[in-house]
């Protein structure tokens, strides 16, 4: 573990959900099907590729000039698409491990999942365990956590055979996850889990 990667688990271990960050969560997962006004991928690779294109205006073609926009325009969505996709990846995937490795307590504890959906009213949504998790791990409780700045649970389980501790992570499928594809994945000896279902975007790790 490097000196930044040591200084977020300490952050982490510290961590305590004050009532403002957890309202500016709350606004993060209202507005996440508004509208962006941040600019759109296409705005910003329209805006990169003019500059670059529209001497081509003073050439008196205009067929090649429209040649050479969809080709530069089409490149351009794809390389800014794709380094956002593989800096919020990375950076969740980490945000992941940490929560899980940092091991914090849970704030909310009970032996079932209503229990602890009914003490986390902060969330805007129902807490729903995935089917494939259901039958095989038991709850330990929950905490407040968040997801690329997303307001998201944090519930502890543990295996019921190896009674191996596991970390699911619950958000809505908001704009800022939206770009994370479902993939499984190991980091530094942890596998992270990132998949969608019945409208929520879901996340696990444990230790392989």
């Amino acid at each position: 573990m490097n000196d930044q990667d040591q200084r977020l688990v300490e952050y982490y271990q510290n961590l305590s959900m004050s009532p403002e960050k957890m309202d500016q969560l709350r606004q993060v997962t209202k507005d996440a099907e508004a509208k962006d006004e941040r600019p759109s991928k296409v705005s910003l690779a329209i805006s990169a590729f003019r500059n670059l294109v529209w001497p081509v205006k003073r050439w008196g073609s205009w067929a090649g000039a429209g040649l050479v926009c969809g080709l530069v325009l089409s490149q351009s969505i794809w390389m800014y698409s794709s380094v956002s996709q593989n800096e919020r990846t990375e950076h969740t995937l980490r945000e992941v491990t940490l929560n899980h490795t940092t091991r914090l307590e849970p704030e909310f504890r009970g032996g079932s999942l209503a229990m602890l959906d009914d003490s986390m009213h902060q969330l805007p949504f129902s807490l729903v365990l995935p089917k494939s998790i259901a039958s095989k791990y038991e709850l330990i409780g929950s905490r407040y956590c968040s997801l690329s700045g997303v307001l998201a649970a944090h519930v502890k389980l543990h295996n019921k055979q190896s009674g191996k501790p596991m970390s699911l992570f619950v958000a809505t499928n908001a704009d800022e996850l939206e770009e994370i594809r479902s993939q499984q994945t190991n980091l530094e000896g942890i596998e992270v889990q990132f998949w969608r279902e019945g409208g929520l975007f879901y996340a696990s790790a444990q230790r392989s």
